[in-house]
């Protein structure tokens, strides 16, 4: 039985590809839909691994997360629903709506490296689903980050000697960068350093933009993954609120009625036409009435409308019955969710 299970759009096979190789050779048992052959139970035998996995990796790109995505999404909500959810990045792109509360394994710069940190992430947190714990916090941004410090600091020891001096080999870089005066050079200094664990200019100009916006937010993170505010970010992320507004749009629905001739006869047609619609009134309004049953719609009316006649001269008069349609006059609930991401 495969255990892991791959969720992914086509046009990412390739990358996907290489993903599952590399999972593969890891040790772990690894399903995904290459080469599945098609017919009437594709669908279905999909549904079986997917039930069956008891970790599902699901890898957000432009494809995935865009309208042709719906199949990835569907798999990765029911993975969420289990817990057992296990979401990374190909491109820089912010997690579908319902899904930016999980963290995503960033692999969008992973060239195929088994060693590559990120990667380990990935088979620690698979793992981790695997053996029913906890998904340990990643490391590889902050092994990342380290080493950028370091080489950071290597080159203003080397090109601007006095200030890795005064940075005392990162005992005072907090201190120094936070200084009151000369503000915010500094601090945008330290940041372009990576030191003192300051934003760069970019990213601090960015973050004074984002307000309590909560997409602003993903696209600070996404634009600035290993960033002075990313921990912040992903705080008011987590701790996002959601209003709904409730409203009521005018709308019309037609539904097909027909109306027999009357067994009276009357003395003109233009009698028999207007009886005829008297007639269909109450069958109107009784299927209009079917969308009041719900609480999507609210019912305003309802009126026959007499499309093809059928008219008939009779001993006594004129009968009249007509095909058409019963016009629903309705208000229709539409339900708007926001996000707000404020402090």
């Amino acid at each position: 039985m495969n255990e892991v299970f791959v969720s992914y759009k086509r046009e990412d096979e390739v990358r996907v590809g290489r993903l599952v190789q590399a999972l593969t050779e890891t040790g772990l048992s690894v399903w995904w839909d290459r080469g599945l052959p098609g017919g009437e139970s594709w669908r279905q035998q999909i549904q079986t691994a997917l039930d069956a996995a008891k970790c599902v990796i699901v890898v957000w790109t432009h494809d995935s997360v865009g309208p042709a995505g719906d199949f990835v999404r569907d798999e990765a909500d029911q993975a969420k629903r289990r817990g057992v959810l296990v979401p990374v990045l190909f491109d820089k792109i912010s997690p579908p709506l319902g899904f930016g509360e999980i963290q995503a394994i960033d692999l969008t710069h992973w060239k195929g490296n088994s060693r590559d940190p990120f990667f380990q992430d990935l088979i620690a947190a698979v793992t981790a689903k695997l053996e029913g714990r906890p998904v340990p916090p990643a490391t590889a941004a902050m092994k990342r980050l380290v080493r950028r410090l370091t080489w950071s600091s290597l080159a203003g020891t080397v090109g601007i000697g006095g200030l890795a001096l005064a940075f005392n080999l990162f005992s005072a870089q907090d201190q120094v960068c936070a200084v009151p005066f000369v503000q915010p050079q500094i601090s945008d200094l330290c940041g372009s350093l990576g030191l003192g664990h300051r934003p760069s200019q970019a990213e601090r100009l960015a973050w004074e933009q984002c307000d309590g916006s909560c997409d602003a937010l993903r696209r600070h993170v996404e634009q600035f993954p290993d960033g002075a505010y990313r921990d912040q970010a992903a705080a008011r992320i987590a701790a996002r609120r959601i209003s709904q507004t409730e409203q009521w749009t005018p709308t019309t629905k037609h539904l097909a009625l027909f109306v027999g001739q009357a067994s009276l006869p009357v003395r003109d047609e233009a009698t028999a036409r207007s009886a005829a619609l008297a007639l269909a009134k109450p069958s109107a309004e009784r299927l209009c009435k079917g969308f009041a049953a719900t609480a999507t719609f609210r019912l305003n009316g309802s009126t026959p409308d007499a499309q093809q006649w059928s008219c008939d001269r009779v001993v006594g008069g004129v009968t009249c019955g007509f095909e058409g349609e019963a016009v629903c006059e309705l208000e229709e609930r539409r339900v708007e969710e926001r996000e707000n991401c404020g402090h």
